[in-house]
């Protein structure tokens, strides 16, 4: 059993260090919002609860496409 459990950490560490390059790089522009896989998207929705602020190059972005989308 402790085989098993140490191969299951061994993927979970990695699928969550992946999502988190995943956020970095949506945090610096070069990904978009629809790349993140749901891990990624998971943590990003943690974060936002938290109390999470959007970069300003982001925020704007995310801003106009709101008010678009709403209209």
């Amino acid at each position: 059993m402790g085989k098993l459990k140490n191969e299951m950490r061994k993927v979970h560490r990695k699928k969550i260090g992946k999502a988190k390059e995943r956020l970095k790089e949506f945090e610096k522009g070069k990904d978009s919002y629809e790349k993140l896989n749901s891990a990624a998207r998971r943590i990003f929705y943690k974060r936002l609860k938290a109390g999470y602020k959007f970069p300003v190059r982001l925020r704007s972005s995310v801003g106009s496409e709101k008010t678009s989308a709403s209209e």
